[in-house]
């Protein structure tokens, strides 16, 4: 399969071209399985580097123009080497042009270039398509160059890209959590980060824990954006009352008893959201040694309590999305789901028997009748991190 993606990622870029791609790399989407929206608290993060991956292709030009083709969009962006600024009508091509740009500014002499994007992670749903997309980018430049960076260097400027070149700010994105899954992520193992000391473990994920399935509500994400971004705002509110003469730097610093202490001092809402990620800090923890001790019902119900904490105290889910997982949790030969993605939200994860999608069937059929969506299952396995490839033969006629 990864081999058929390559050739046709590289005969699309020839058909584009007309030339061959000299540089190949993807890299993964990602999916967390506990953890998400724990990182601006220097959380604890299991997550898992998925199967659905971005590619890019890049072949050398004679002259100083840099051209970008999107084959998910079907459009053409392109600018020159001495004009790699953003520009609002270059959309996706940004996050490419400010990869590059963050190579420009180490004093790397660009050549002018053509580059394709080709990918099967679905977008605006949580799975780290844009950071896929920036980290791809960097391994191939680093190639494409022969500048010799290193993973994190290229890891930084991939992060760069988003929150400084593309203005979206440090605090908004959950950077380190994603960019190093989609960097280190090794196939068939899951992957669980200290967000503070960026110390990684790779945890073996065997067959007899079933398998993952992403359910793709379909949900706008405009539904999880807002909620999102005020239940962050309020724990971080909570960490300043809680810190205030102590020296908690933040809320994993902090437990349960220390909210409790605080009850009538700390606002009601941000009490029970930073509730929440101290809670959830624990479940991945957790769930790390579940998962070692092949003791699956109870990851199953981790997955489960922290969706319930998801839409009871931190607030970020929506009617369609607890109608799924509530069916989720229902079901035979289902372990455990949950929401998931920082993103949007827009995003299921179930750890399940395959012979649990079936009966499903039934299910994603009512959600359509009562929501209007319809969902989309996304079977996924966990997969290798960001890598440049072989260059595979094609074959064309003529």
């Amino acid at each position: 399969m990864l081999n058929q993606k390559l050739d046709a990622c590289q005969d699309v870029h020839f058909k584009e071209y007309g030339a061959a791609a000299t540089v190949l790399a993807s890299a993964p989407g990602k999916a967390s399985l506990l953890g998400d929206h724990t990182e601006f608290a220097k959380g604890l993060v299991l997550s898992v580097a998925i199967s659905l991956r971005l590619f890019v292709a890049i072949s050398p030009r004679p002259d100083s123009l840099v051209r970008f083709f999107s084959r998910e969009y079907n459009e053409r962006k392109k600018t020159s080497v001495a004009n790699l600024k953003f520009r609002k009508e270059d959309r996706w091509a940004n996050y490419p042009k400010g990869v590059l740009a963050g190579f420009a500014q180490l004093g790397i002499h660009i050549e002018g270039l053509d580059f394709t994007i080709f990918s099967d992670i679905p977008q605006g749903i949580g799975l780290g398509s844009s950071q896929a997309l920036c980290l791809a980018s960097a391994f191939a430049f680093n190639e494409f160059f022969q500048t010799g960076l290193s993973v994190p260097q290229l890891i930084q400027l991939a992060q760069k890209a988003e929150t400084i070149y593309l203005g979206h700010g440090e605090h908004l994105l959950p950077t380190a959590a994603t960019s190093y899954v989609q960097a280190f992520g090794q196939e068939d193992h899951l992957f669980f980060l200290d967000t503070r000391t960026l110390e990684w473990q790779q945890i073996a994920f065997s067959p007899e824990a079933g398998g993952l399935t992403l359910i793709n509500s379909r949900v706008p994400p405009s539904s999880f954006d807002l909620s999102s971004g005020r239940a962050r705002a309020q724990c971080e509110a909570c960490l300043k009352l809680l810190s205030a003469g102590r020296s908690g730097r933040s809320l994993r610093d902090f437990s349960k008893t220390d909210l409790s202490d605080r009850v009538g001092t700390l606002p009601e809402s941000a009490r029970r959201r930073s509730l929440h990620v101290i809670d959830e800090m624990a479940r991945a923890q957790e769930a790390l040694e579940a998962f070692r001790e092949s003791d699956y019902p109870t990851v199953g119900r981790l997955m489960n309590r922290s969706h319930d904490s998801l839409r009871d105290l931190y607030e970020v889910s929506c009617p369609e999305i607890d109608w799924l997982v509530k069916r989720l949790q229902e079901a035979d030969l289902v372990t455990g789901a949950r929401m998931t993605g920082e993103e949007s939200g827009g995003c299921v994860i179930a750890l399940a028997r395959p012979e649990a999608w079936k009966p499903f069937k039934h299910q994603a059929e009512e959600y359509e009748r009562i929501f209007g969506f319809k969902v989309e299952l996304l079977p996924v396995r966990p997969s290798a991190g960001a890598q440049i490839h072989q260059l595979v033969q094609m074959h064309r006629e003529g």
